[in-house]
């Protein structure tokens, strides 16, 4: 995709008319995994972890965008993937980490 993509400039407006709700479901997402783990985290491990889903949220709107798919299963994929975002950045992480080496 370059800049001037209209499926590009399209989701980006999309994402600012009512987007914003994704990020807000992936963080609630990853909100229920913390509240439901035994794990001991400090608060700034929570917002870290809280943010982190809600970005994976966003990643995953992006990655979705224009395919049909019923929205209940969509905002569900949202939700999912922002509760598992420690382990896809983690192996992001990797995955980098090993290409550099």
């Amino acid at each position: 995709m370059n800049p001037t993509d209209p499926d590009l400039a399209g989701a980006i407006q999309d994402f600012k008319k009512g987007g914003w709700v994704i990020a807000m479901l992936g963080a609630m997402g990853m909100f229920a995994r913390l509240i439901l783990t035994e794990e001991k985290y400090s608060f700034f491990g929570w917002v870290r972890k809280i943010i982190a889903g809600g970005i994976v949220g966003v990643l995953a709107y992006f990655a979705l965008y224009g395919t049909s798919i019923d929205p209940l299963y969509k905002s569900v994929i949202y939700s999912i993937s922002g509760s598992i975002s420690p382990e896809i950045w983690e192996f992001v992480k990797r995955k980098f980490k090993k290409e550099t080496k």
